[in-house]
Order: structure tokens, then C-alpha cells, then sequence
């Protein structure tokens, strides 16, 4: 599931302080300088005391800020986590250069279709049109 919706709103915690109401691309920019780091192919790590929620989500569901290397090439995204096993990537679109999210699952080798994609979803999805 790739959610590209410019509707789409996330509150970040960091440390206490708040951020209310970014879209996509500005969680995107506050959380970059959290991607230097050195990072294994397909390692993923936590942003201490980072925490973010969907503006959309009325049980306000709590989602912990990662930082994942892609197993190709030097991309690393931010990751909005439910546990440790799934959640949703934010990444640029190499072809519209747009924030997009993608529901992500550790265990999964290749993206399934999207029938068995929403039969496998267990975190909350973004509402779309707010």
C-alpha cells in the first residue's frame, strides 16, 4: 500500500517537543539529520525518544521513528514503526520526487499484491481525505 496523499498529517515527539501537523515531505526534513549514520544493508535503528502519531487517527496510535538502509545502493528512509516488524516507509519518489509512505513489513522479500497487502495489515492506516 503507497499512500501519496498531500492530506496526510503526523504529529512528532522528539525528546518532549512536539511538532504538530507536518506533512510528509516537512517530517521528512526534521527527522534527515537522523539518517548519517553508518548503517548495515537492511539495519534498521531506532531515533531516540522519537515518536509519531497520524493526525487522522482518532485512538491516537503511537508509531516509533526509525532509520532502515535499503539493501541497494545507499538510500536510507525513515521509517514510522508499530513494533518491530511492521509500519510504513517514507521515502522520495525517484520519479515525481514526492513523499510517499509504503506499508512495510520486516518479513517480506517482495511487495505482495494488494489483496494479501491489506489481508496482512494490522497497524492503523492514514485516513486519505481529510
Amino acid at each position: 500500500m503507497i499512500i501519496k496523499d498531500e492530506n496526510i498529517f503526523i504529529d512528532i515527539l522528539i525528546n518532549g517537543k512536539k511538532f504538530s501537523k507536518l506533512n510528509l515531505r516537512e517530517v521528512e526534513e526534521l527527522l534527515s539529520e537522523y539518517k548519517n549514520i553508518d548503517l548495515k544493508s537492511k539495519e534498521i535503528v531506532d531515533i531516540p525518544n522519537c515518536f509519531a502519531y497520524f493526525c487522522s487517527d482518532i485512538e491516537n496510535n503511537e508509531f516509533i521513528c526509525k532509520i532502515y538502509k535499503t539493501s541497494f545502493g545507499l538510500d536510507r528512509w525513515i521509517m514510522l514503526m508499530k513494533d518491530d516488524y511492521e509500519g510504513y516507509a517514507l521515502y522520495e519518489n525517484p520519479e515525481s520526487h514526492e513523499y510517499e509512505l509504503a506499508w512495510y513489513h520486516s518479513s517480506l522479500e517482495e511487495p505482495l499484491d494488494e489483496n494479501e497487502e491489506k489481508k496482512r495489515i494490522t497497524c492503523y492506516i492514514p485516513s486519505t481525505n481529510n
